[in-house]
């Protein structure tokens, strides 16, 4: 494996994307078929991250997998959007939704892929990601945070997050001690008590909140919590893939717009799906929230600056111009505008 390549995956695999495409996580890190949907003589071959079909699910639960004119040939990726950017090469995936992060370390190695769409992904007020310290910790804001052990994930979201609330109370990473774990084993070592605090997302951030662990930072006001949809250069050579693409995307925006009217409907469903409790799905579902927005000068702008950041914590070893991802060619047909 090109060793750039490697160092992308491994920095952007669990950047994960909005809690709807996370699902629950997986040990293997080979993409695996899922069942196709749709008809048709053509196939779109759309990248889902995580270890369930959530967004498949998504879909027939809202009645917007019916008359595609296209098959949809889902893969799984439990390693996240790095998974999906290594797999790009072989021409096996043509579109994915994921967190901002991966394409930044796509960028880095080189894979041929635009971001073609922007989301919010959260309600008005929340975090894609909080960072958590337990009740009697003594631990109640990031400043509290100076020379503690935080378990987070290097190369993502929750690290950027992390390092933006440390700002924010004028201290630096240098001024914590953070401990690069996958999400899953970060939450195990903060469980256990072998860290102080931990940066959490999808549903291990669901999990703490049910349990009354309290957050003490998060990244309201520094961070984006953007989904993004990614796809292939390739794809975006061929009109009709394009077209596809955009009727696809199209279909997953109305039916998120579903489930913000069918809450209690679709914290079933996709507790069926992921294999998660109901009301850790409930938690999920109602922090939801989908908007397709333009891609700007402000979208590109917080994509530069999360380049920057990992520059400067030395992820990256070159200054990026993130402008490059971006192709907005959709715009009008998804943000209407």
């Amino acid at each position: 494996m090109h060793t750039s390549l490697l160092r992308a995956r491994n920095m952007a695999a669990v950047a994960v994307a909005g809690a709807l495409l996370l699902g629950t996580s997986a040990c293997s890190d080979d993409a695996s078929a899922d069942a196709a949907s749709g008809g048709g003589d053509r196939t779109l071959n759309v990248g889902q991250l995580g270890a369930s079909k959530v967004t498949e699910a998504l879909l027939d639960a809202a009645g917007e997998a019916d008359d595609l004119g296209y098959t949809v040939e889902y893969s799984l990726f439990p390693t996240g959007g790095g998974g999906f950017m290594e797999a790009v090469p072989s021409g096996s995936v043509d579109v994915a939704l994921m967190a901002d992060t991966p394409p930044i370390f796509g960028q880095v190695a080189g894979v041929e892929t635009k971001v073609v769409g922007v989301q919010t992904s959260v309600v008005d007020g929340a975090s894609t990601v909080e960072v958590f310290a337990g009740k009697d910790s003594g631990i109640e804001s990031a400043a509290d945070l100076a020379g503690k052990k935080v378990a987070l994930t290097e190369g993502t979201i929750l690290q950027y997050t992390v390092v933006k609330a440390l700002e924010e109370e004028g201290l630096s990473y240098k001024d914590i001690t953070p401990v690069n774990l996958p999400p899953a084993d970060a939450i195990t070592a903060y469980q256990s008590g072998d860290v102080d605090a931990v940066a959490a997302l999808g549903p291990q951030l669901a999990q703490l909140t049910a349990a009354g662990d309290a957050v003490v930072a998060d990244g309201v006001g520094t961070t984006t919590g953007y989904q993004y949809a990614v796809a292939t250069s390739a794809a975006l050579d061929d009109e009709q893939k394009v077209d596809d693409i955009t009727d696809y995307l199209q279909r997953v925006g109305r039916a998120q717009a579903w489930a913000a009217d069918h809450q209690d409907e679709w914290a079933a469903k996709y507790a069926e799906v992921t294999g998660l409790p109901v009301e850790i799905a409930q938690i999920l579902v109602e922090r939801e929230s989908y908007e397709w927005l333009p891609i700007d000068d402000s979208v590109i702008a917080a994509q530069q600056a999360q380049a920057d950041a990992y520059t400067d914590l030395g992820l990256i070893q070159t200054d990026l111009d993130v402008a490059q991802e971006f192709d907005d060619r959709l715009n009008d047909t998804l943000a209407g505008r």
